[in-house]
């Protein structure tokens, strides 16, 4: 059964939208795509980016404006999970990334289960 991190994310103070994806897409991403230790115990790793704020559809499910995306990490179990932020590779390579565009104190995060519907 394969396990899911779901982080809210809110960007670094003084960054603008525009900076934190870049980083998030351009420099983070590949972080952990090249990353073999981490990215073996990966399904699937994927990056939501806030679109629109004021959305009439978003609001219909209470739009926060403390977030400015989502990270999805599946994994293929809950020990794989604790494996991949184990490694040395993400602890050296991938958290230290994380505060140049992250507000890491400001970010909500829980696991889940994924339920495909359709």
């Amino acid at each position: 059964m394969s396990l899911c991190i779901v982080v809210c994310i809110k960007r670094r103070a003084g960054l603008s939208k525009e900076e934190f994806s870049r980083h998030w897409r351009e420099v983070h991403a590949p972080l952990i795509r090249i990353c073999e230790e981490f990215s073996r115990h990966l399904v699937s790793y994927t990056q939501h980016h806030l679109v629109d704020r004021n959305s009439p559809v978003a609001k219909l499910f209470g739009v926060s404006s403390a977030y400015d995306g989502v990270a999805v990490l599946e994994f293929h179990s809950l020990d794989a999970m604790q494996q991949a932020f184990a490694e040395p590779a993400y602890v050296e390579r991938i958290r230290p990334d994380e505060p140049n565009f992250v507000d890491l104190e400001n970010c909500i995060s829980f696991i889940s289960e994924p339920f495909p519907v359709i």
